[in-house]
């Protein structure tokens, strides 16, 4: 026997066309993660005014999403859609495995930890709230958490030969091989749970109550200044958008945690395995599930004025790196304004000269001078020629 896959020419899974259109869409999703979330964190580090508590846990969202964008993306569909096994190695199969379930349930966590403090802070205002060093304190125990939840991955992920074809090309795919059929089924219903049932309720719970106290009807009698009502609008768009957040998150995982479930419930089935139209179903849920390490920083940059002013900022001063102008053809709001370096030269600093004016009463020896006859002083400001 060869060793050459050769399958079907009538199965478009196996085409140049979709093996393209497989490369477009990943890279798309890696490129536009990759960028958008690493934004998120130069912004959150760069603003002293963006260093706030829910800004930490965003920060934390995009870190997961890189971790994800760099070690899930690229490996999973080149092995399975692509050149249908591992050519890796045993090591990163265990670290892709694992670094897929961490980010997925860093992602969840850190949402149920976010929609906490907004419940904290909105239903309980006068309260403490949650200080920067308490928020540190959190992440660290998400990450902690997903940690010691995903710990049995990397255990049971190996490299094993499911074919015959597998075993006479000496190749091997990545998968979780665990010594019962009914532990396996046991961890997905867990993991499940842990990363996607029990922070969603949690979510729709917290955020329910969280609208109910921002949109609900004022008492009667109260009276709202402008102040008031400020603070309620910036709460609502910061509720609208955390709750977008979550819906992306759920549509996003929820069909492949489903095909999951079920592919564990047919391992056995053949004619489960063998449907021609399952590389399509799992690209399909896959896909969706990766793309939503984009999601997060294009609904920050639309529904929150901070960061999408950042945003500009930063473009706007790649902009002006690669124009190599930036007093002339950069906008006044951007982080390249002013004027250019070269006419802060110490000889051409502008100058201020003042003169005294004293005024025609204060010659006049009269002894009752009024106030309004005090010397007056004005004040010119020159400007050096080289600075034209």
């Amino acid at each position: 026997m060869e060793c050459i896959f050769e399958p079907s020419p009538d199965i478009f899974s196996a085409s140049t066309l979709f093996h393209s259109c497989v490369y477009v869409m990943y890279g798309i999703i890696f490129f536009t993660a990759f960028l958008g979330n690493g934004l998120v964190c130069i912004v959150v580090y760069k603003s002293p005014r963006m260093k706030t508590v829910t800004n930490y846990f965003i920060v934390n969202l995009a870190v997961g999403d890189i971790l994800m964008t760099v070690f899930c993306v690229p490996f999973s569909f080149v092995s399975t859609l692509i050149l249908r096994y591992w050519p890796f190695g045993g090591v990163m199969c265990k670290v892709v495995n694992y670094s897929q379930a961490v980010s997925v349930l860093v992602n969840a966590y850190t949402l149920l930890a976010i929609s906490i403090d907004r419940y904290m802070a909105i239903t309980r205002p006068m309260k403490p709230r949650l200080e920067t060093t308490a928020a540190k304190l959190v992440v660290a125990a998400v990450w902690f958490g997903a940690l010691c939840t995903a710990a049995p991955i990397p255990i049971v992920s190996q490299l094993y030969r499911p074919s015959l074809w597998h075993e006479v090309c000496q190749e091997n795919i990545c998968g979780e091989q665990w010594p019962e059929a009914s532990q396996s089924q046991q961890y997905t219903c867990a993991l499940l749970t842990l990363q996607f049932v029990l922070p969603l309720s949690a979510l729709v719970c917290t955020y329910t109550r969280i609208a109910y106290v921002v949109w609900g009807v004022r008492p009667p009698g109260e009276a709202q200044t402008d102040r008031d009502l400020r603070m309620q609008s910036s709460k609502r768009k910061m509720v609208k958008m955390m709750v977008t957040v979550v819906a992306a998150f759920t549509i996003c995982w929820l069909p492949l945690n489903i095909f999951i479930i079920l592919w564990n419930n047919h391992s056995e089935d053949e004619n489960w395995i063998k449907w021609p139209g399952m590389p399509y179903v799992w690209f399909a849920c896959h896909w969706l599930a990766m793309s939503h390490t984009c999601y997060n920083p294009i609904i920050y940059c639309f529904m929150n004025t901070r960061y999408r002013r950042a945003f500009k900022q930063i473009f706007e001063s790649v902009l002006c790196t690669i124009g190599n102008e930036p007093a002339r053809t950069c906008h006044r709001s951007s982080v390249c304004e002013g004027i250019p370096m070269s006419v802060h030269s110490a000889h051409s600093t502008p100058r201020r000269r003042c003169t005294l004016r004293t005024p025609p009463s204060v010659h006049t020896p009269h002894p009752a001078v009024g106030a309004h006859s005090a010397p007056r002083r004005r004040c010119t400001l020159r400007t050096p020629p080289s600075v034209h």
